[in-house]
């Protein structure tokens, strides 16, 4: 099942558009005025990606993962994910 974690803020009537990362399957960034403001990822098990795409893609770790952290399923796979 395919997750997205919000990761910014747009103002209202921003451009806004969604890209494809060639050298990360199954993952989609979406850019709101310029910058990163969220993430698709494909399946909910690609979560263990997120400490690379985080590094890969300069963004705040705190912020995102405070996203995965509201989310029971996630969690669990969170754990594995942050102690890699």
């Amino acid at each position: 099942m395919p997750i997205y974690l919000s990761v910014g803020a747009v103002q209202p009537f921003a451009d806004i558009i969604t890209e494809t990362v060639e050298d990360e399957p199954g993952v989609m960034l979406v850019r709101g005025d310029g910058k990163i403001v969220g993430i698709r990822l494909d399946a909910t098990s690609d979560v263990v990606r997120l400490p690379g795409l985080i590094t890969k893609f300069g963004l705040d770790p705190e912020r995102v993962w405070s996203r995965v952290h509201g989310d029971d399923d996630l969690t669990l796979i969170r754990g594995g994910a942050r102690r890699a």
